[in-house]
């Protein structure tokens, strides 16, 4: 992280990371809740020796965005166009790979590609807007169209 703020540049080659559709609120977006078991932020920590009865919630973690990094778009209810069903997960393209949204997030940072979402009405409306604007940033998303 530096100083000053690089400039913004252009969005070319983007691949869709999630096809949402209206109605997606800071509840969708941001972390909150429980952390699950199988997520990528209990894997985060797991992974540095907590066990799940530690896990707490992302409300507790609010101050390490490595976490709420990986709790951005981890609601159980969000719905991505893509995958037809209501969970955190979005398809890796061009390999067709299911997988969670951070997952998906970071293997295409490694590809050097970039992001965008598609969303429809009111996307982003609620209370917290805070990790809604961060949690995606962190994720290395260029645009919500």
């Amino acid at each position: 992280m530096t100083k000053d703020v690089p400039p913004v540049g252009g969005v070319k080659d983007a691949r869709v990371l999630l096809y949402l559709g209206d109605s997606v609120t800071t509840d969708h977006i941001s972390p909150a809740g429980s952390i699950s078991r199988t997520s990528p932020a209990a894997r985060f920590l797991a992974a540095r020796g907590l066990t799940p009865r530690d896990f707490n919630s992302y409300g507790s973690r609010r101050g390490h965005d490595s976490v709420m990094a990986r709790g951005t778009f981890a609601n159980i209810r969000l719905l991505n166009k893509f995958i037809g069903k209501a969970a955190p997960k979005t398809i890796h393209v061009p390999s067709g790979d299911q997988m969670d949204v951070f997952d998906a997030s970071e293997r295409y940072r490694e590809e050097k590609t970039s992001l965008i979402v598609v969303a429809g009405k009111d996307y982003g409306s609620g209370s917290s807007r805070d990790w809604a604007a961060k949690g995606p940033f962190l994720q290395d998303r260029k645009s919500v169209v």
